[in-house]
């Protein structure tokens, strides 16, 4: 028979709150016995979680469908979702959170699932910076020189140019010795200056101030300016002024490539020399402050509502983090500013490090948010597969406020 709607969700929720480690790992048999139960029973490919009436039915079934055809189609193993709107929350999971060989037997994907959220962390990093600012710590127009030594014009280059990334600084992603030595070795553990070290050899793409282009670059150097004025970890300043006062208890900075149970499994395209690799336990520290964390539905879904409204903010901070100025030709179309895009209305930001792709926006016009978690990162018609799940799934439950995604930051 087939397991209750929900009941797995509960399950993995309790084994997450368990801090000894004995009982989560009983917790964690318990789960994968579970597991195996859902998986040999017909009908049960998906987990649909509904508090109220989140959204018309003939939406929430049309968009099922359109779930289930995209795992079918290939386009990942599995695609978690949650949308919270004024009326109540629709949780959905469908296919799979691993795959064989090297998980084992393939898992069914949970919506209480830990997965690496990529670029999202810059939301978190941008708001530790305008928390400092609005404590008096630093100034948004303070030269990065201050805070960081060896940065190339930071005697020019301001938080605020880094916060709306027109600092002008390279991408070190796109460094092919960066990509060489991580290819080589995906568990290493990278420190955030040796990152900065690919940016600086490439040179500046601009002068700074004078266009605008998207570079992890400029969110690592933030990290590093937040680790100097606090005088401790990032990881620690984010804790005490993000994560705990918040409740976001299932965001985690690791410290390495392992990942606590239980969690999505990452599969990745990137690797020149193999077709799709398991990145689970690659070393997130490749992206540091511009993409290290592990979250889940139920944290983003909160933490993107209090991101676009400002709450954590005041109403000066967050009317500039807000405020979209044309910087060149590259931005007349550029509304980013201090980790927050402008897609059609909706407010927030994707996210992707080998294997996992995400996207948590919130509308504030509507009081509606949607996450969306995929465990892939094969390209899609030319674009990562999480453009057209959002844009097409967001289109369907919400046909006069869908999510125009263009560019994936």
């Amino acid at each position: 028979m087939c397991l209750p709607v929900g009941l797995a969700s509960r399950i993995l929720r309790l084994a997450q709150n368990l801090s000894a480690e004995g009982r989560c790992m009983r917790i964690t048999r318990l789960i994968g016995n579970l597991v195996v139960l859902a998986v040999v029973c017909a009908g049960c490919g998906s987990t649909d979680d509904t508090t109220k009436d989140a959204l018309p039915a003939s939406r929430i079934d049309s968009a099922t469908t359109f779930l289930k055809q995209f795992v079918a189609d290939g386009k990942a193993p599995g695609v978690l979702i949650q949308v919270s709107t004024p009326d109540g929350t629709w949780t959905h999971a469908v296919g799979d959170a691993s795959t064989a060989p090297t998980a084992g037997a393939p898992q069914p994907i949970d919506p209480a699932m830990q997965h690496r959220i990529g670029s999202i962390t810059k939301t978190f990093t941008t708001t530790l910076i305008l928390k400092l600012v609005q404590e008096g710590k630093l100034k948004l127009d303070d030269p990065i020189a201050k805070y960081v030594e060896g940065v190339p014009a930071g005697d020019r280059i301001t938080i605020r140019m880094l916060g709306n990334m027109t600092a002008g600084l390279s991408e070190y992603l796109g460094n092919p010795e960066f990509r060489a030595a991580f290819f080589a070795d995906p568990a290493r553990a990278w420190e955030p200056q040796e990152l900065l070290a690919y940016s600086y050899a490439m040179g500046p793409e601009y002068s700074p101030g004078t266009s605008a282009t998207y570079s992890n670059a400029n969110t690592v150097l933030l990290g590093l300016a937040v680790e100097k004025i606090e005088g401790k970890p990032f990881e620690d300043v984010l804790k005490e002024k993000i994560l705990r006062p918040n409740n976001l208890s299932h965001t985690v900075w690791p410290h390495d490539g392992n990942f606590s149970a239980p969690h999505v499994f990452g599969y990745t395209s990137l690797d020149p020399s193999n077709p799709i690799v398991d990145s689970t336990n690659w070393s997130p520290s490749q992206a540091y402050s511009a993409g290290q964390l592990i979250s889940t539905l139920d944290d983003l879904t909160l933490w993107v509502k209090l991101l676009a409204k400002g709450t954590l903010l005041n109403i000066d901070l967050q009317r500039e983090r807000l405020r979209w100025d044309p910087i060149g030709d590259n931005t007349d179309n550029y509304h980013y500013d201090f980790g927050i895009e402008d897609t059609t209305g909706w407010l927030g930001h994707n996210g992707g490090i080998p294997g996992y792709m995400s996207y948590a926006v919130y509308h504030p016009a509507i009081d509606s948010s949607i996450v969306v978690f995929i465990n892939s990162d094969k390209v899609i018609d030319g674009e990562p597969p999480v453009n057209p799940l959002l844009r097409d799934v967001s289109a369907i439950l919400f046909p006069d406020n869908p999510v125009k995604v263009e560019v994936v930051k």
